[in-house]
This record gives structure tokens, sequence and C-alpha cells, in this order.
């Protein structure tokens, strides 16, 4: 399933999610159309699964920030704003933004998605378990990922290293304020 889902994020990279075929897709894969017609009911199943498992994937990787770790109550920040750069960068990102991004957004602030399903078990895991099992963590979560989506999913043309040290910073800032943190984290 790792190749065929490498090869779907390949394609939406390419073509962007609505004009994704799954001629395309077999042909990346090296595979064949019946296969896919075999293991998936629609094209549309193969492109959720794939971009879900994708999610998760770079989710994980956010969590390992590198050393020095900020004090414990600032390092959901820092696993946010890891997470918004690696999504804001990943390929198939710009491609969804650039040729579909009502429904980029759509996929993750509707309640209703797996991917809003995804992010905000991500947030309430990692970034707002202090708060469990209240109306105030579910409240806290929706302002950290209403603060963040911006920051995720608008990719820059090409950015300097210093224009992504700013756009993490203000994104930093954003969330020591939603999370009633002080505006920046002690060294």
């Amino acid at each position: 399933m790792g190749t065929v889902y490498r090869a779907t994020l390949d394609a939406i990279a390419l073509r962007g999610p609505r004009r994704v075929g799954v001629t395309h897709i077999a042909r990346l894969a090296d595979s064949n159309r019946q296969y896919f017609y075999r293991n998936w009911a629609s094209p549309q199943v193969l492109l959720r699964e794939a971009t879900l498992q994708e999610l998760n994937r770079v989710l994980h990787v956010a969590l390992q920030v590198p050393d020095p770790l900020p004090p414990p109550e600032c390092l959901g920040v820092r696993f946010v704003v890891r997470a918004a750069r690696l999504l804001r960068e990943h390929r198939v990102v710009g491609a969804m933004a650039r040729t579909e991004p009502a429904m980029t957004y759509a996929a993750v602030l509707r309640t209703d998605t797996e991917w809003h399903g995804t992010a905000w078990e991500w947030l309430t895991s990692h970034v707002t378990p202090h708060l469990r099992g209240s109306t105030e963590q579910d409240r806290v979560t929706l302002a950290v990922l209403t603060t963040a989506l911006p920051y995720a999913l608008i990719p820059p043309e090409e950015p300097s290293e210093a224009e992504r040290a700013a756009v993490d910073s203000r994104l930093g800032q954003a969330l020591h304020a939603c999370l009633g943190l002080p505006l920046t984290c002690p060294d």
C-alpha cells in the first residue's frame, strides 16, 4: 500500500486533487487499474486514505522537535509551529492550496471530516491535554486549530530562512496567546 499511497501523493502534487486519475496513479505505482478497483471502492477513497496517512505521518514527525527542548508548558506550541511548517512546505499541500484552496480549508475546518478529526485528536493529545475533558479544552483546541490553519495551509512561493523563521515566530506568539502563556518561552 505504501507504494500506491506515495504514487497517489505524487499525482496530487503534480495535478491537484481533482485532476488525479486511477490510470495516472497506476502508472506512477507501476501497477494496473484493476488492482485499484479491487482494493478501493473509488479513486476518492484512495485519495482520502493516502492523504490521511500522510497527515498522520507529518503530525508524528512534528512531535520530534530538535534540542534544546522548550519548557514543558511551551512544548505544545513548538509541536504546532513545527507541524504548520511541515504542512506549509509539503508538496501536496502546495498543490492543493494552488488548485483547490476551498477544498483544502474545508477538509480541516468542517468538523465532519476525517482530516479535522485527525488534527483535533492530535491537538487534544499533544497540545491541550492539560485541559482534558472540559469545555475549556474544546474552546482552546478550536482556537489553536483556527489560528494555525492559515500558517499551515498557505504555502509561500520560495521562502528564505529568515521568512520561514518570521512566520514561525508570528505563529508561536499567536499560539502562546491562545494557550494563555507568556508571548515568548524562556530558554
